[in-house]
Protein backbone atom coordinates (compact mmCIF):
# COMPACT_ATOMS: atom_id res chain seq x y z
CA UNK A 1 0.00 0.00 0.00
CA UNK A 2 1.47 3.37 -1.03
CA UNK A 3 1.63 6.24 1.44
CA UNK A 4 0.14 9.55 0.27
CA UNK A 5 2.80 12.19 -0.18
CA UNK A 6 2.58 15.84 0.74
CA UNK A 7 2.40 18.21 -2.23
CA UNK A 8 5.92 19.37 -1.40
CA UNK A 9 7.45 15.90 -1.47
CA UNK A 10 5.41 14.93 -4.54
CA UNK A 11 6.48 17.90 -6.66
CA UNK A 12 10.12 17.95 -5.59
CA UNK A 13 10.38 14.20 -6.20
CA UNK A 14 8.89 14.60 -9.68
CA UNK A 15 11.35 17.37 -10.54
CA UNK A 16 14.20 15.26 -9.22
CA UNK A 17 13.20 12.18 -11.18
CA UNK A 18 12.10 10.28 -8.08
CA UNK A 19 9.07 8.19 -7.17
CA UNK A 20 5.66 9.86 -6.74
CA UNK A 21 2.34 8.57 -5.48
CA UNK A 22 0.50 10.33 -8.35
CA UNK A 23 1.22 12.87 -11.07
CA UNK A 24 1.67 16.33 -9.52
CA UNK A 25 -0.58 19.11 -10.86
CA UNK A 26 0.39 22.79 -11.01
CA UNK A 27 -0.75 26.04 -12.65
CA UNK A 28 1.61 28.59 -14.18
CA UNK A 29 -0.59 31.61 -13.45
CA UNK A 30 -3.68 32.14 -11.33
CA UNK A 31 -4.79 35.74 -11.91
CA UNK A 32 -8.38 34.54 -12.23
CA UNK A 33 -11.55 36.41 -11.34
CA UNK A 34 -13.32 33.46 -9.68
CA UNK A 35 -10.25 32.57 -7.61
CA UNK A 36 -10.00 36.16 -6.39
CA UNK A 37 -13.63 35.97 -5.31
CA UNK A 38 -13.14 32.58 -3.62
CA UNK A 39 -10.11 33.70 -1.61
CA UNK A 40 -11.48 37.16 -0.79
CA UNK A 41 -8.40 38.81 -2.29
CA UNK A 42 -9.20 42.42 -3.17
CA UNK A 43 -7.83 44.31 -6.16
CA UNK A 44 -5.63 46.37 -6.31
CA UNK A 45 -4.21 45.22 -2.95
CA UNK A 46 -3.78 41.72 -4.41
CA UNK A 47 -1.12 43.28 -6.66
CA UNK A 48 0.43 45.77 -4.26
CA UNK A 49 0.18 44.32 -0.73
CA UNK A 50 2.16 41.14 0.09
CA UNK A 51 -0.43 39.85 2.58
CA UNK A 52 -3.33 40.27 0.17
CA UNK A 53 -1.15 38.80 -2.59
CA UNK A 54 -0.42 35.76 -0.41
CA UNK A 55 -4.14 35.34 0.24
CA UNK A 56 -4.75 34.97 -3.49
CA UNK A 57 -1.76 32.67 -4.04
CA UNK A 58 -2.93 30.34 -1.27
CA UNK A 59 -6.02 29.67 -3.39
CA UNK A 60 -3.89 27.53 -5.70
CA UNK A 61 -3.79 24.90 -2.94
CA UNK A 62 -6.81 25.75 -0.79
CA UNK A 63 -9.34 26.14 -3.65
CA UNK A 64 -7.92 24.43 -6.73
CA UNK A 65 -5.94 21.66 -5.00
CA UNK A 66 -2.65 22.30 -6.83
CA UNK A 67 0.71 20.95 -5.69
CA UNK A 68 2.63 24.24 -5.98
CA UNK A 69 2.37 27.80 -4.68
CA UNK A 70 4.23 30.62 -6.42
CA UNK A 71 5.32 34.05 -5.24
CA UNK A 72 3.07 36.08 -7.58
CA UNK A 73 1.52 36.07 -11.06
CA UNK A 74 3.08 38.62 -13.38
CA UNK A 75 6.52 38.60 -15.01
CA UNK A 76 7.26 42.30 -14.58
CA UNK A 77 8.92 42.35 -11.18
CA UNK A 78 12.42 42.13 -12.63
CA UNK A 79 12.02 44.97 -15.13
CA UNK A 80 10.54 47.26 -12.44
CA UNK A 81 13.90 46.80 -10.72
CA UNK A 82 15.34 48.56 -13.77
CA UNK A 83 12.91 51.46 -13.48
CA UNK A 84 10.11 50.36 -15.81
CA UNK A 85 6.72 52.03 -15.19
CA UNK A 86 3.80 49.58 -15.29
CA UNK A 87 0.03 49.54 -15.54
CA UNK A 88 -1.13 47.58 -12.48
CA UNK A 89 -3.97 46.00 -14.47
CA UNK A 90 -7.46 45.16 -13.18
CA UNK A 91 -9.41 42.23 -11.73
CA UNK A 92 -9.33 40.53 -15.13
CA UNK A 93 -6.11 41.90 -16.60
CA UNK A 94 -2.50 41.27 -15.67
CA UNK A 95 -0.08 44.20 -15.17
CA UNK A 96 1.80 45.41 -18.26
CA UNK A 97 4.90 47.46 -19.04
CA UNK A 98 4.14 51.04 -20.10
CA UNK A 99 7.62 51.93 -21.34
CA UNK A 100 10.91 50.20 -22.09
CA UNK A 101 13.19 51.90 -19.51
CA UNK A 102 16.47 51.22 -21.31
CA UNK A 103 15.41 51.92 -24.90
CA UNK A 104 18.22 53.97 -26.42
CA UNK A 105 20.78 52.75 -23.86
CA UNK A 106 23.69 50.71 -25.21
CA UNK A 107 23.68 47.49 -23.09
CA UNK A 108 27.45 47.20 -23.50
CA UNK A 109 27.83 50.33 -21.37
CA UNK A 110 25.05 49.62 -18.86
CA UNK A 111 25.47 48.56 -15.24
CA UNK A 112 22.74 47.30 -12.92
CA UNK A 113 21.66 49.68 -10.12
CA UNK A 114 23.53 48.80 -6.91
CA UNK A 115 20.31 48.50 -4.88
CA UNK A 116 18.14 46.83 -7.53
CA UNK A 117 16.81 44.22 -5.07
CA UNK A 118 15.12 47.05 -3.16
CA UNK A 119 13.53 48.65 -6.23
CA UNK A 120 10.11 48.17 -7.80
CA UNK A 121 7.92 45.15 -7.05
CA UNK A 122 10.69 42.87 -5.81
CA UNK A 123 10.31 43.61 -2.06
CA UNK A 124 6.55 42.97 -2.29
CA UNK A 125 7.06 39.69 -4.14
CA UNK A 126 9.73 38.43 -1.76
CA UNK A 127 7.58 39.25 1.26
CA UNK A 128 4.61 37.39 -0.25
CA UNK A 129 6.81 34.32 -0.79
CA UNK A 130 8.06 34.54 2.79
CA UNK A 131 4.48 34.62 4.12
CA UNK A 132 3.56 31.54 2.09
CA UNK A 133 6.70 29.63 3.13
CA UNK A 134 5.93 30.27 6.81
CA UNK A 135 2.27 29.24 6.42
CA UNK A 136 2.79 26.04 4.38
CA UNK A 137 6.31 24.95 5.39
CA UNK A 138 6.62 21.15 5.08
CA UNK A 139 3.27 20.83 3.30
CA UNK A 140 3.22 22.78 0.01
CA UNK A 141 6.31 23.98 -1.90
CA UNK A 142 6.69 27.69 -2.64
CA UNK A 143 8.62 28.73 -5.76
CA UNK A 144 9.77 32.19 -6.79
CA UNK A 145 8.32 33.14 -10.19
CA UNK A 146 10.85 34.95 -12.34
CA UNK A 147 11.26 36.35 -15.83
CA UNK A 148 14.14 34.88 -17.82
CA UNK A 149 16.89 36.94 -19.45
CA UNK A 150 15.29 37.24 -22.91
CA UNK A 151 11.98 38.35 -21.41
CA UNK A 152 13.63 40.86 -19.06
CA UNK A 153 15.75 42.25 -21.88
CA UNK A 154 12.70 42.54 -24.14
CA UNK A 155 10.86 44.53 -21.48
CA UNK A 156 13.95 46.69 -20.84
CA UNK A 157 15.20 47.44 -24.37
CA UNK A 158 12.21 46.43 -26.51
CA UNK A 159 11.65 43.10 -28.26
CA UNK A 160 12.06 44.66 -31.72
CA UNK A 161 15.51 45.97 -30.80
CA UNK A 162 16.62 42.61 -29.39
CA UNK A 163 15.54 40.72 -32.47
CA UNK A 164 17.28 43.15 -34.80
CA UNK A 165 20.49 43.07 -32.73
CA UNK A 166 20.75 39.31 -33.23
CA UNK A 167 21.69 39.98 -36.85
CA UNK A 168 22.93 43.56 -36.86
CA UNK A 169 24.63 44.02 -33.46
CA UNK A 170 25.14 40.62 -31.79
CA UNK A 171 27.46 42.16 -29.20
CA UNK A 172 24.59 44.33 -27.96
CA UNK A 173 22.24 41.34 -27.82
CA UNK A 174 24.77 39.27 -25.90
CA UNK A 175 25.46 42.09 -23.44
CA UNK A 176 21.73 42.61 -22.79
CA UNK A 177 21.18 38.89 -22.15
CA UNK A 178 24.18 38.65 -19.81
CA UNK A 179 23.14 41.72 -17.80
CA UNK A 180 19.65 40.32 -17.37
CA UNK A 181 21.06 36.95 -16.31
CA UNK A 182 23.07 38.70 -13.60
CA UNK A 183 19.84 40.27 -12.32
CA UNK A 184 18.02 36.92 -12.63
CA UNK A 185 20.64 35.09 -10.56
CA UNK A 186 20.93 37.70 -7.81
CA UNK A 187 17.17 37.98 -7.46
CA UNK A 188 16.79 34.20 -7.22
CA UNK A 189 19.56 33.86 -4.65
CA UNK A 190 17.98 36.57 -2.52
CA UNK A 191 14.61 34.79 -2.58
CA UNK A 192 16.26 31.47 -1.71
CA UNK A 193 18.69 32.68 0.96
CA UNK A 194 16.68 35.44 2.64
CA UNK A 195 13.07 34.37 2.11
CA UNK A 196 13.18 30.58 2.11
CA UNK A 197 11.62 29.63 -1.23
CA UNK A 198 11.97 25.98 -2.16
CA UNK A 199 12.72 26.54 -5.84
CA UNK A 200 12.33 28.81 -8.84
CA UNK A 201 9.95 28.88 -11.79
CA UNK A 202 11.25 30.96 -14.71
CA UNK A 203 9.32 31.99 -17.78
CA UNK A 204 11.31 33.23 -20.74
CA UNK A 205 8.35 33.83 -23.02
CA UNK A 206 10.16 35.72 -25.76
CA UNK A 207 12.83 33.02 -26.08
CA UNK A 208 10.23 31.25 -28.22
CA UNK A 209 11.26 29.48 -31.39
CA UNK A 210 8.81 31.85 -33.07
CA UNK A 211 11.30 34.66 -32.39
CA UNK A 212 14.75 33.06 -32.41
CA UNK A 213 16.41 30.14 -34.17
CA UNK A 214 18.36 27.20 -32.80
CA UNK A 215 21.73 28.86 -33.35
CA UNK A 216 20.75 31.95 -31.33
CA UNK A 217 19.34 29.80 -28.55
CA UNK A 218 22.43 27.60 -28.37
CA UNK A 219 24.98 30.41 -28.63
CA UNK A 220 23.46 33.08 -26.40
CA UNK A 221 20.68 31.73 -24.16
CA UNK A 222 21.74 28.20 -23.30
CA UNK A 223 25.03 29.33 -21.65
CA UNK A 224 23.10 31.85 -19.53
CA UNK A 225 20.51 29.25 -18.51
CA UNK A 226 23.36 26.97 -17.49
CA UNK A 227 25.00 29.78 -15.52
CA UNK A 228 21.73 30.38 -13.66
CA UNK A 229 21.32 26.70 -12.79
CA UNK A 230 24.88 26.45 -11.48
CA UNK A 231 24.22 29.46 -9.25
CA UNK A 232 20.98 27.98 -7.86
CA UNK A 233 21.78 24.27 -7.91
CA UNK A 234 20.81 23.86 -4.24
CA UNK A 235 17.09 24.12 -5.12
CA UNK A 236 14.85 22.74 -7.85
CA UNK A 237 14.01 24.95 -10.84
CA UNK A 238 11.89 24.68 -13.95
CA UNK A 239 11.59 26.76 -17.11
CA UNK A 240 8.58 27.73 -19.25
CA UNK A 241 8.95 29.02 -22.81
CA UNK A 242 5.95 30.11 -24.86
CA UNK A 243 5.15 29.27 -28.46
CA UNK A 244 7.11 26.96 -30.73
CA UNK A 245 10.09 25.31 -29.00
CA UNK A 246 10.54 22.59 -31.62
CA UNK A 247 13.79 24.08 -33.11
CA UNK A 248 15.80 23.58 -29.92
CA UNK A 249 13.76 21.49 -27.49
CA UNK A 250 16.40 18.73 -27.44
CA UNK A 251 18.89 21.27 -26.00
CA UNK A 252 16.74 22.18 -22.98
CA UNK A 253 18.10 19.42 -20.71
CA UNK A 254 21.65 20.70 -21.33
CA UNK A 255 20.74 23.81 -19.33
CA UNK A 256 20.34 21.82 -16.15
CA UNK A 257 16.73 22.78 -15.46
CA UNK A 258 14.90 20.07 -13.53
CA UNK A 259 11.67 20.63 -15.46
CA UNK A 260 10.52 22.12 -18.75
CA UNK A 261 7.06 23.59 -19.35
CA UNK A 262 6.13 23.90 -23.02
CA UNK A 263 3.14 25.32 -24.83
CA UNK A 264 0.64 23.29 -26.84
CA UNK A 265 -0.58 22.74 -29.42
CA UNK A 266 2.60 24.24 -30.94
CA UNK A 267 4.49 21.06 -29.98
CA UNK A 268 3.00 17.87 -28.63
CA UNK A 269 3.90 15.97 -25.47
CA UNK A 270 5.10 13.00 -27.49
CA UNK A 271 7.40 15.18 -29.62
CA UNK A 272 9.02 16.68 -26.54
CA UNK A 273 9.29 13.29 -24.86
CA UNK A 274 11.06 11.87 -27.91
CA UNK A 275 13.46 14.84 -27.93
CA UNK A 276 14.44 14.99 -24.24
CA UNK A 277 13.80 11.47 -22.99
CA UNK A 278 14.22 11.28 -19.22
CA UNK A 279 16.77 14.08 -19.00
CA UNK A 280 14.27 16.57 -17.58
CA UNK A 281 10.76 16.43 -16.14
CA UNK A 282 8.07 17.43 -18.64
CA UNK A 283 5.43 19.91 -17.47
CA UNK A 284 2.19 20.57 -19.35
CA UNK A 285 0.48 20.59 -21.71
CA UNK A 286 -3.26 21.40 -21.85
CA UNK A 287 -4.07 24.21 -24.35
CA UNK A 288 -5.26 27.19 -22.36
CA UNK A 289 -7.92 28.52 -24.74
CA UNK A 290 -10.04 25.61 -26.00
CA UNK A 291 -9.46 23.34 -22.97
CA UNK A 292 -8.67 25.31 -19.78
CA UNK A 293 -10.86 28.36 -20.46
CA UNK A 294 -13.60 27.17 -22.81
CA UNK A 295 -13.72 23.49 -21.91
CA UNK A 296 -15.68 21.78 -19.15
CA UNK A 297 -14.54 19.45 -16.33
CA UNK A 298 -15.28 16.34 -18.41
CA UNK A 299 -13.17 17.55 -21.35
CA UNK A 300 -10.36 18.64 -19.05
CA UNK A 301 -10.21 15.24 -17.36
CA UNK A 302 -10.15 13.53 -20.76
CA UNK A 303 -7.37 15.75 -22.16
CA UNK A 304 -5.38 15.50 -18.92
CA UNK A 305 -5.44 11.74 -19.18
CA UNK A 306 -4.08 11.98 -22.73
CA UNK A 307 -1.23 14.23 -21.63
CA UNK A 308 -0.28 11.88 -18.78
CA UNK A 309 -0.42 8.86 -21.06
CA UNK A 310 1.88 10.58 -23.55
CA UNK A 311 4.49 11.26 -20.91
CA UNK A 312 4.10 14.46 -18.90
CA UNK A 313 5.63 14.14 -15.46
CA UNK A 314 3.79 17.17 -14.03
CA UNK A 315 0.34 18.10 -15.31
CA UNK A 316 -0.33 21.79 -16.02
CA UNK A 317 -1.94 24.21 -18.47
CA UNK A 318 0.26 24.89 -21.48
CA UNK A 319 0.62 28.56 -20.53
CA UNK A 320 -0.81 31.14 -18.12
CA UNK A 321 -4.36 30.54 -16.89
CA UNK A 322 -6.80 32.96 -18.60
CA UNK A 323 -8.44 35.41 -16.16
CA UNK A 324 -11.99 34.18 -16.82
CA UNK A 325 -11.18 30.50 -16.24
CA UNK A 326 -13.81 28.86 -13.97
CA UNK A 327 -12.64 27.36 -10.68
CA UNK A 328 -14.46 24.16 -11.65
CA UNK A 329 -12.10 23.62 -14.59
CA UNK A 330 -8.97 24.03 -12.48
CA UNK A 331 -10.34 21.72 -9.79
CA UNK A 332 -11.05 19.16 -12.51
CA UNK A 333 -7.45 19.53 -13.70
CA UNK A 334 -6.18 18.75 -10.21
CA UNK A 335 -8.30 15.58 -10.10
CA UNK A 336 -7.33 14.24 -13.49
CA UNK A 337 -5.51 10.87 -13.40
CA UNK A 338 -6.83 8.39 -15.97
CA UNK A 339 -4.40 7.70 -18.87
CA UNK A 340 -5.42 7.54 -22.53
CA UNK A 341 -3.34 7.97 -25.65
CA UNK A 342 -3.76 9.95 -28.82
CA UNK A 343 -1.59 10.95 -31.77
CA UNK A 344 -1.09 14.39 -33.24
CA UNK A 345 -0.82 14.68 -37.01
CA UNK A 346 1.87 17.01 -38.30
CA UNK A 347 1.58 18.66 -41.73
CA UNK A 348 4.64 20.37 -43.19
CA UNK A 349 5.78 21.87 -46.50
CA UNK A 350 9.29 22.01 -47.90
CA UNK A 351 11.02 25.38 -47.96
CA UNK A 352 11.53 25.26 -51.72
CA UNK A 353 7.81 24.62 -52.28
CA UNK A 354 6.86 27.66 -50.19
CA UNK A 355 9.27 29.86 -52.16
CA UNK A 356 8.00 28.59 -55.52
CA UNK A 357 4.44 29.59 -54.67
CA UNK A 358 5.14 33.32 -54.82
CA UNK A 359 8.31 33.91 -56.89
CA UNK A 360 7.46 35.86 -60.07
CA UNK A 361 8.28 34.30 -63.45
CA UNK A 362 9.85 37.45 -64.90
CA UNK A 363 13.54 37.50 -64.01
CA UNK A 364 13.84 41.19 -62.98
CA UNK A 365 10.83 40.93 -60.69
CA UNK A 366 12.07 37.58 -59.41
CA UNK A 367 15.43 39.06 -58.42
CA UNK A 368 13.74 41.88 -56.49
CA UNK A 369 11.47 39.39 -54.70
CA UNK A 370 14.50 37.35 -53.62
CA UNK A 371 16.20 40.53 -52.37
CA UNK A 372 13.19 41.30 -50.17
CA UNK A 373 13.11 37.72 -48.83
CA UNK A 374 16.80 37.91 -47.95
CA UNK A 375 16.37 41.29 -46.23
CA UNK A 376 18.89 43.09 -48.46
CA UNK A 377 17.71 46.65 -47.86
CA UNK A 378 20.18 48.60 -50.03
CA UNK A 379 19.96 46.08 -52.85
CA UNK A 380 16.15 46.22 -52.76
CA UNK A 381 16.25 50.01 -52.93
CA UNK A 382 18.59 50.03 -55.94
CA UNK A 383 16.71 47.33 -57.83
CA UNK A 384 13.42 49.17 -57.29
CA UNK A 385 14.94 52.42 -58.56
CA UNK A 386 16.29 50.59 -61.63
CA UNK A 387 12.86 49.12 -62.44
CA UNK A 388 11.21 52.53 -62.08
CA UNK A 389 13.85 54.13 -64.33
CA UNK A 390 13.00 51.53 -66.98
CA UNK A 391 9.42 52.73 -66.96
CA UNK A 392 7.88 49.94 -64.89
CA UNK A 393 4.60 50.82 -63.16
CA UNK A 394 5.34 51.39 -59.41
CA UNK A 395 2.03 49.77 -58.45
CA UNK A 396 2.94 46.68 -60.48
CA UNK A 397 6.37 46.54 -58.85
CA UNK A 398 4.73 46.51 -55.42
CA UNK A 399 2.06 43.96 -56.26
CA UNK A 400 4.08 41.57 -58.44
CA UNK A 401 7.53 41.74 -56.88
CA UNK A 402 7.82 43.38 -53.45
CA UNK A 403 4.73 41.99 -51.72
CA UNK A 404 5.38 38.39 -52.86
CA UNK A 405 8.72 38.66 -51.06
CA UNK A 406 7.29 39.58 -47.69
CA UNK A 407 4.40 37.11 -48.08
CA UNK A 408 6.95 34.37 -48.77
CA UNK A 409 9.04 35.25 -45.70
CA UNK A 410 5.87 35.27 -43.58
CA UNK A 411 4.99 31.76 -44.73
CA UNK A 412 8.58 30.58 -44.18
CA UNK A 413 8.31 31.98 -40.64
CA UNK A 414 5.00 30.21 -40.01
CA UNK A 415 6.61 26.94 -41.13
CA UNK A 416 9.67 27.37 -38.90
CA UNK A 417 12.26 27.95 -41.66
CA UNK A 418 13.10 31.53 -40.62
CA UNK A 419 12.72 33.54 -37.43
CA UNK A 420 11.84 37.03 -36.25
CA UNK A 421 15.22 38.66 -37.07
CA UNK A 422 14.90 37.55 -40.73
CA UNK A 423 11.26 38.60 -40.75
CA UNK A 424 12.12 42.10 -39.51
CA UNK A 425 14.90 42.55 -42.07
CA UNK A 426 12.58 41.45 -44.87
CA UNK A 427 9.92 43.89 -43.65
CA UNK A 428 12.46 46.74 -43.60
CA UNK A 429 13.60 45.75 -47.09
CA UNK A 430 10.01 45.70 -48.31
CA UNK A 431 9.30 49.16 -46.88
CA UNK A 432 12.38 50.61 -48.59
CA UNK A 433 11.13 49.34 -51.94
CA UNK A 434 7.57 50.49 -51.30
CA UNK A 435 8.83 53.92 -50.29
CA UNK A 436 10.65 54.36 -53.62
CA UNK A 437 7.53 53.30 -55.52
CA UNK A 438 5.23 55.61 -53.60
CA UNK A 439 7.54 58.56 -54.24
CA UNK A 440 6.86 58.22 -57.96
CA UNK A 441 3.17 57.40 -57.89
CA UNK A 442 1.02 60.18 -59.33
CA UNK A 443 -2.36 58.48 -59.33
CA UNK A 444 -2.83 57.24 -55.77
CA UNK A 445 -6.40 56.73 -54.65
CA UNK A 446 -7.66 59.61 -52.54
CA UNK A 447 -7.54 58.75 -48.85
CA UNK A 448 -11.28 59.28 -48.49
CA UNK A 449 -11.93 56.44 -50.95
CA UNK A 450 -9.59 53.92 -49.33
CA UNK A 451 -10.75 51.08 -47.14
CA UNK A 452 -9.50 52.12 -43.73
CA UNK A 453 -8.42 49.67 -41.05
CA UNK A 454 -7.69 50.52 -37.42
CA UNK A 455 -4.99 48.28 -35.90
CA UNK A 456 -4.00 47.67 -32.28
CA UNK A 457 -2.47 45.15 -29.89
CA UNK A 458 -4.73 43.84 -27.11
CA UNK A 459 -4.75 45.64 -23.79
CA UNK A 460 -1.93 44.31 -21.61
CA UNK A 461 0.06 42.90 -24.55
CA UNK A 462 3.22 44.71 -25.68
CA UNK A 463 4.23 42.40 -28.54
CA UNK A 464 3.64 44.31 -31.78
CA UNK A 465 6.12 42.84 -34.26
CA UNK A 466 3.42 40.91 -36.11
CA UNK A 467 1.08 43.89 -36.18
CA UNK A 468 3.80 46.14 -37.59
CA UNK A 469 4.61 43.73 -40.41
CA UNK A 470 0.95 43.34 -41.40
CA UNK A 471 0.59 47.13 -41.18
CA UNK A 472 3.45 47.54 -43.65
CA UNK A 473 1.91 45.03 -46.06
CA UNK A 474 -1.54 46.64 -45.95
CA UNK A 475 -0.05 50.12 -46.38
CA UNK A 476 1.90 48.89 -49.39
CA UNK A 477 -1.32 47.59 -50.91
CA UNK A 478 -2.81 51.06 -50.67
CA UNK A 479 -5.16 50.62 -47.75
CA UNK A 480 -5.55 53.36 -45.16
CA UNK A 481 -3.96 52.09 -41.94
CA UNK A 482 -4.46 53.72 -38.55
CA UNK A 483 -2.18 52.23 -35.89
CA UNK A 484 -3.09 52.71 -32.20
CA UNK A 485 0.00 50.81 -31.03
CA UNK A 486 0.31 48.25 -28.22
CA UNK A 487 -1.73 47.57 -25.06
CA UNK A 488 -4.77 49.59 -26.13
CA UNK A 489 -7.92 49.74 -23.98
CA UNK A 490 -11.09 48.39 -25.66
CA UNK A 491 -12.92 51.66 -25.04
CA UNK A 492 -10.25 53.62 -26.90
CA UNK A 493 -10.32 51.14 -29.80
CA UNK A 494 -14.05 51.60 -30.38
CA UNK A 495 -13.97 55.36 -29.82
CA UNK A 496 -11.18 55.79 -32.38
CA UNK A 497 -12.93 53.49 -34.86
CA UNK A 498 -16.05 55.67 -34.69
CA UNK A 499 -14.22 58.99 -34.75
CA UNK A 500 -12.07 57.98 -37.75
CA UNK A 501 -14.91 56.28 -39.63
CA UNK A 502 -12.94 53.08 -40.30
CA UNK A 503 -14.24 50.06 -42.21
CA UNK A 504 -12.35 47.35 -40.27
CA UNK A 505 -10.90 46.96 -36.76
CA UNK A 506 -7.93 44.65 -36.26
CA UNK A 507 -6.45 43.38 -33.00
CA UNK A 508 -3.53 41.05 -32.24
CA UNK A 509 -2.68 39.09 -29.11
CA UNK A 510 0.41 37.00 -28.43
CA UNK A 511 -0.27 36.39 -24.73
CA UNK A 512 -3.21 34.20 -23.71
CA UNK A 513 -3.86 36.35 -20.66
CA UNK A 514 -4.60 39.41 -22.85
CA UNK A 515 -7.00 38.00 -25.42
CA UNK A 516 -9.93 38.65 -23.06
CA UNK A 517 -9.80 42.25 -24.27
CA UNK A 518 -11.29 41.22 -27.62
CA UNK A 519 -14.76 40.20 -26.34
CA UNK A 520 -14.91 43.56 -24.57
CA UNK A 521 -14.14 45.31 -27.88
CA UNK A 522 -16.95 43.32 -29.53
CA UNK A 523 -19.40 44.20 -26.74
CA UNK A 524 -18.61 47.90 -27.08
CA UNK A 525 -19.01 47.69 -30.86
CA UNK A 526 -22.47 46.24 -30.33
CA UNK A 527 -23.38 48.95 -27.82
CA UNK A 528 -22.31 51.66 -30.28
CA UNK A 529 -23.92 50.02 -33.31
CA UNK A 530 -20.55 49.60 -35.04
CA UNK A 531 -21.43 46.83 -37.51
CA UNK A 532 -18.03 46.20 -39.15
CA UNK A 533 -15.58 43.25 -39.26
CA UNK A 534 -13.20 42.88 -36.32
CA UNK A 535 -10.13 40.94 -37.47
CA UNK A 536 -8.32 39.14 -34.63
CA UNK A 537 -4.92 37.53 -35.05
CA UNK A 538 -1.92 36.26 -33.10
CA UNK A 539 -0.99 32.95 -31.49
CA UNK A 540 -3.30 33.54 -28.49
CA UNK A 541 -6.46 33.30 -30.64
CA UNK A 542 -8.02 31.01 -33.25
CA UNK A 543 -11.18 30.73 -35.35
CA UNK A 544 -13.13 29.05 -32.53
CA UNK A 545 -12.40 31.94 -30.21
CA UNK A 546 -13.48 34.43 -32.89
CA UNK A 547 -16.79 32.63 -33.27
CA UNK A 548 -17.53 33.08 -29.57
CA UNK A 549 -18.28 36.77 -30.20
CA UNK A 550 -19.98 38.98 -32.77
CA UNK A 551 -18.01 40.79 -35.52
CA UNK A 552 -14.77 38.83 -34.99
CA UNK A 553 -13.01 37.21 -37.96
CA UNK A 554 -9.84 35.20 -37.32
CA UNK A 555 -7.02 35.63 -39.85
CA UNK A 556 -3.81 33.64 -39.42
CA UNK A 557 -1.77 35.88 -41.72
CA UNK A 558 -2.00 38.96 -43.94
CA UNK A 559 -3.04 36.99 -47.03
CA UNK A 560 -5.94 35.41 -45.11
CA UNK A 561 -7.41 38.89 -44.63
CA UNK A 562 -7.87 39.35 -48.39
CA UNK A 563 -11.50 38.06 -48.38
CA UNK A 564 -12.34 40.59 -45.66
CA UNK A 565 -11.32 43.54 -47.84
CA UNK A 566 -12.86 42.03 -50.95
CA UNK A 567 -16.05 41.27 -49.06
CA UNK A 568 -16.40 44.89 -47.97
CA UNK A 569 -16.01 46.02 -51.58
CA UNK A 570 -18.93 43.70 -52.40
CA UNK A 571 -21.03 45.10 -49.52
CA UNK A 572 -20.90 41.83 -47.57
CA UNK A 573 -21.63 41.90 -43.81
CA UNK A 574 -19.20 40.60 -41.20
CA UNK A 575 -21.08 37.32 -40.65
CA UNK A 576 -20.93 36.37 -44.33
CA UNK A 577 -17.27 37.36 -44.49
CA UNK A 578 -16.45 35.31 -41.38
CA UNK A 579 -18.18 32.20 -42.74
CA UNK A 580 -16.09 32.47 -45.91
CA UNK A 581 -12.76 33.03 -44.15
CA UNK A 582 -13.27 30.37 -41.48
CA UNK A 583 -13.99 27.64 -44.02
CA UNK A 584 -10.24 27.49 -44.54
CA UNK A 585 -9.63 26.61 -40.88
CA UNK A 586 -12.23 23.86 -40.45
Amino acid sequence: MSIEMTPKKRLLNALGGGRVDRTPVIALSNWCVELQQSTGAKFPLSQTDPYEMAKLQSGRYEVWGMDLLISHNDVLSEVTMLGAPIDIGSVDKQPSVLKNPLAGVDPRNYELPKNFLEIGRNPIVDKCAEILVEKYEGLVPVFRLMAGPMLIAGHAWGVDNLCKWINTDPDKYEAAIQICTDLWIETARNSIDSHGVHGTYTTDATASGDLIDRTTFERYLLPEYTRFMKATKDVHSFMHICGNTRPYVDLIPNSGFDGFSFEGPGISVKEVKDAVGKRTALIGNLPTLPIILEGNPELIEKESAKAIADGVDILAPACGTPPLTPNANMIALARSVEPRKFKRKLITMKKVDIEKRHLPLEEEYRALTKSVIEGKILETKKMTEDLISKGRDPKEIIEKSILPGVITISELYDSGFVFIPELLLAADSMMEGVKKCQETLKDQVDSEDKIKILMHVAEGDVHEIGKNIVKAILSAKGYGVIDLGKSVEPKKVVEEAINRNVHIISGTSLMTSTRGAFPRVAELMKEKGLDIPFIIAGCAVDHSFAESMDYAVYCKGPEDSKPVFEGLKSDKKWKEIRDQVHKEYK
